[in-house]
């Protein structure tokens, strides 16, 4: 994926000018402290020098924790999939085994390509899906930064229009670690965070057929079909 290898890149670069900077300030100081021919220790050159090693050591410190802030979101997006028109995020599969509990299959692509699947136990006649979905400036896609989703959690619930009934799972399950940190960060500061925008989306379906569907989020919501 392309934020997989830019990101990095950048959390990289960022990381390293901010450690070089860092390096230079001890060396200078060092340097400072350094004896003359008579054996005596270099004046300091005022305070305008001590501010100016401040401001810098200040900005290396940034650098440096920007850096790895950068590192930790390309880490916690690697859970989530990109958007795509058109493009399948899953598949959503039910099958009733004879002699034994029905199962809910969830089928995925990891990062190299491959299937990954999960299977739940089925308990009740209905299931709803919930998800994340991260949406990112579009000031950021030069780094790879777009549009992800990613399926967190399912509940069932009984076969029934009762809504005080709906509210209540009678079970629930997380699917690939449930909800992420990055997620929850971002929904707390978005009012700060102009830059991007997160949402929980959620739709049912029906858990007593036999089937295997595709897994879509179109026009704001999720779609099985």
């Amino acid at each position: 994926m392309l934020f997989d290898a830019i990101l990095p890149v950048v959390a990289s670069a960022i990381f390293l000018i901010g450690v070089s900077i860092l390096i230079f300030i001890i060396l200078n100081i060092f340097r400072s402290m350094r004896l003359d021919s008579r054996g005596r220790r270099r004046l300091s050159r005022g305070w305008l020098t001590d501010f100016r090693r401040a401001l810098s050591l200040l900005a290396a410190l940034v650098l440096i924790g920007f850096g790895n802030l950068t590192f930790w979101v390309n880490s916690e997006l690697r859970l989530y999939s990109p958007v795509v028109s058109g493009v399948p995020l899953g598949t959503i599969s039910i099958f009733q085994a004879k002699g034994g509990s029905p199962r809910l299959v969830y089928g995925s692509l990891d990062r190299e390509g491959r299937e990954a699947l999960e299977v739940f136990p089925v308990h009740d006649a209905t299931f709803q899906l919930e998800g994340e979905r991260i949406q990112w400036s579009p000031r950021l896609r030069s780094l790879g930064l777009g549009d992800y989703f990613k399926l967190c959690r399912i509940d069932f619930f009984p076969q029934t229009k009762a809504k005080a009934v709906l509210d209540r799972a009678t079970f629930s399950v997380e699917v690939r670690q449930g909800s992420t940190d990055l997620f929850h960060y971002i929904s707390a500061g978005r009012r700060w965070l102009s830059f991007v925008q997160v949402d929980t989306l959620r739709t049912g379906g029906d858990a007593t057929g036999d089937y295997s569907r595709y897994l879509y989020v179109d026009s704001g919501r999720i779609v099985i079909r």
